[in-house]
């Protein structure tokens, strides 16, 4: 008597699928009331178990299904949307375009008129180039000569500014950029060159040197383009300029005069070229290809390298 009460206890509680299999089993069985309680008591279990693990399992892909908008979410203007060893959003908010900076950074600016995402040309010469293998030439240091009409005459002046590199095996497919066809006519070797800013260069694409050619420059990198600090924070070197950031279509370089600022809030732009080994010495293996920092201007006598025409 006691199994069949617990039988048909454990039979009021059983979903009706259920109750109906069994009852069709045990008719074709013969069970002690006991054996018939003690199987229903199990599979009742079963049962329970069984809507426990599916309900754990559709919760669990819930969980797993709600991360993905987050690393798909639309990027917000200025944002990094890409760059080598970004596993963040690629996509842009409306409006908005994925433009390439470098290798390692691309980020989210306003749509020009074209749809979809576009990459910005890279910073290169000015004239049309082809990949050279520079000649070795005496290794003697020499200081390099001076333009008294600087863009940036003014001596020791410090602007914020941003730093990003360029040259041949870039992702860009860049020439090598320590050649004489540079802007300013000339390359370094040994030395550190960089491209600079349309505004600081002083001229714009075919105008030829600009007053800031042969002007040199002590850069500082402080941070990344998110403003964390760099692993390699504080280190300078000193770069000559020698060819033109244009500020056609590379934000980085389109500030409106020395006062102006680029998206990063940087007054002028700084291109070093790797092929001169400057891209090495300041950025190092931090892994970042564009950081901010300042760029002083300095007497040339602090520069070491050699000019080659």
């Amino acid at each position: 008597m006691l199994g069949q009460r617990t039988y048909q206890a454990l039979r009021a509680i059983m979903s009706p699928s259920l109750a109906r299999r069994q009852h069709a089993r045990f008719e074709s069985r013969s069970l002690s009331p006991d054996q018939e309680a003690c199987e229903v008591f199990h599979e009742q279990i079963y049962e329970r178990l069984f809507l426990q693990m599916s309900n754990f399992m559709l919760a669990l892909g819930a969980l797993a299904l709600s991360a993905l908008p987050a690393a798909n979410a639309a990027q917000p203007e200025w944002a990094q949307c890409g760059g080598q060893g970004w596993t963040g959003g690629t996509t842009c908010a409306s409006g908005l375009t994925c433009v390439v900076s470098n290798q390692y950074y691309s980020q989210c600016l306003k749509s020009t008129g074209n749809s979809g995402s576009s990459k910005a040309p890279s910073v290169s010469t000015v004239a049309a180039v082809k990949t050279t293998t520079v000649a070795r030439v005496s290794s003697t240091t020499t200081s390099a000569r001076s333009t008294s009409t600087s863009a940036a005459s003014s001596g020791g002046k410090t602007y914020k500014a941003s730093f990003t590199h360029y040259g041949a095996g870039d992702t860009f497919g860049s020439p090598n950029c320590n050649t004489n066809t540079a802007a300013c006519g000339f390359y370094t070797y040994p030395g550190y060159s960089a491209a600079a800013s349309q505004n600081l260069f002083g001229v714009g694409p075919g105008a030829g040197a600009g007053p800031a050619c042969g002007t040199c420059w002590r850069l500082t990198g402080q941070t990344d383009s998110s403003g964390n600090t760099l692993s390699n924070a504080g280190t300078s070197i000193v770069v000559m300029v020698n060819n033109l950031c244009p500020a056609s279509g590379n934000p980085l370089c389109s500030q409106s005069g020395l006062t102006g600022t680029n998206q990063y809030g940087a007054n002028v732009n700084f291109d070093l070229c790797s092929d001169s080994g400057a891209q090495a010495a300041f950025f190092g293996n931090n892994g970042v290809g564009l950081a901010l920092g300042t760029a002083t201007q300095v007497d040339c006598s602090a520069w070491s390298g050699t000019i080659v025409h």
